[in-house]
């Protein structure tokens, strides 16, 4: 199923890219468990296989296929963050030198308030979503925790007043 070149994909498959070096071919079978499974990870698998017209074990076997070469990477329980008292969401763009680009990464991917951490092209080199109670508690965090690192040549912080679409369901 893993291919190291890429070239004309047939009708019934689909390409996922999992890293630099590898592409996957999911067929279309593949996908529409994956679909079946973002929608609801704790559907029983009797349920998809009946829905999709395959047997149990077959379903089994492909959905540890799917996860033996990381097209699925885990399950997990998605919380509402405001739920559990995190009402500030920020985005918070950063320049940093080059030459410390990969420490000041690293750094960042300790924070567990970072949710998300994106590399840039432009003028911005890193891209961060941040959770926190409030907005106090984010400009404390930019204070106290991104500004001590070193390296940074200018952080421009972006307050979220309201989310109006978040989605975890990668369309495939």
């Amino acid at each position: 199923m893993v291919s190291e070149e890429k070239g004309t994909v047939k009708l019934n498959l689909f390409e996922v890219q999992v890293s630099r070096v590898a592409t996957l071919k999911v067929k279309d079978v593949d996908r529409k468990i994956l679909r079946l499974l973002q929608e609801d990870s704790r559907r029983p698998f009797r349920k998809i296989a009946t829905d999709l017209n395959i047997s149990e074990p077959t379903l089994y076997n492909r959905v540890k296929k799917l996860q033996e070469e990381m097209v699925i990477e885990g399950f997990t329980t998605i919380i509402n963050p405001e739920a559990v008292g995190l009402k500030g969401l920020a985005f918070i763009m950063l320049t940093v030198e080059p030459s410390k680009e990969e420490e000041i990464i690293n750094r960042l991917s300790i924070f567990p308030e970072i949710m998300e951490l994106h590399l840039l092209f432009g003028d911005k080199n890193i891209l961060i979503k941040v959770r926190d109670r409030d907005i106090e508690s984010i400009n404390e965090f930019i204070t106290k925790k991104i500004k001590s690192i070193e390296g940074l040549l200018k952080v421009e912080c972006y307050l979220s007043l309201k989310t109006k679409k978040e989605s975890h369901i990668i369309p495939i």
